[in-house]
């Protein structure tokens, strides 16, 4: 019987005999593309952008849009000012021109008549350039012979309006007292209608019109 039970142990292995080892672990492969794309993406906190690649490239132009308005805009203005400021300075230019050659017309005496002939002359152009001469030795004319003597009192200029071709309507107010050989510090007062045209870089007259005399 034990002869059996000897041949019986070793014909029924032991449990450990009997269940195969473990398979050792395999080593862990690397991802793959597919595997990496599979894992879960970690949430940093941030919100999704709402606005997409189109309304944001919207939203550019019409940035660019604007900014290239303003830009024009503040051009637009500068230039309109610029052109402003030369407009106004070419009016103080022709008034002070006006009151010049109108002063020149209204010489103390006759000595000094004889030298603002000349300068009727220099300031005078188109139609009242070509009387300028003539109008100048009527002037020294009446002074010899009559003894005469000017004061100006006094003497106002103002623009009543800028023409298409650049010259100047002048109204220019002139009061004086004038003694000849007849009257003593006569008071004369009276306007006159200038047109000063621009020429070599000043402002000349080119017609000249009494307008009132009291």
């Amino acid at each position: 019987m034990e002869g059996d039970a000897g041949t019986s142990s070793q014909l029924n292995p032991t449990d450990a005999d009997a269940a195969p080892d473990d398979p050792p672990a395999a080593p862990d492969e690397p991802l793959t593309p597919e595997d990496q794309t599979d894992q879960p993406t970690p949430d940093d906190g941030r919100r999704p952008s709402r606005i997409g690649r189109g309304l944001g490239v919207a939203i550019c132009a019409v940035l660019l849009v604007a900014a290239a308005a303003a830009g024009v805009g503040g051009y637009l203005a500068l230039r309109s000012h610029q052109q402003s400021a030369e407009i106004a300075r070419a009016e103080q230019q022709a008034l002070q021109a006006a009151k010049d050659c109108v002063a020149a017309t209204h010489a103390p005496d006759v000595e000094a008549m004889t030298a603002a002939q000349a300068r009727i002359i220099e300031c005078s152009t188109g139609d009242f350039g070509v009387q300028a001469s003539l109008y100048g030795g009527v002037l020294v004319d009446a002074y010899q012979a009559a003894q005469v003597r000017v004061q100006v009192s006094d003497m106002r200029a103002a623009v009543e309006r800028r023409n298409d071709d650049g010259s100047f309507e002048v109204l220019v107010a002139v009061r004086v007292k004038v003694t000849n050989s007849d009257t003593e510090d006569q008071e004369q007062g009276y306007r006159l209608r200038l047109q000063m045209a621009p020429e070599d870089g000043t402002y000349k007259v080119a017609r000249l019109d009494q307008v009132t005399s009291t």
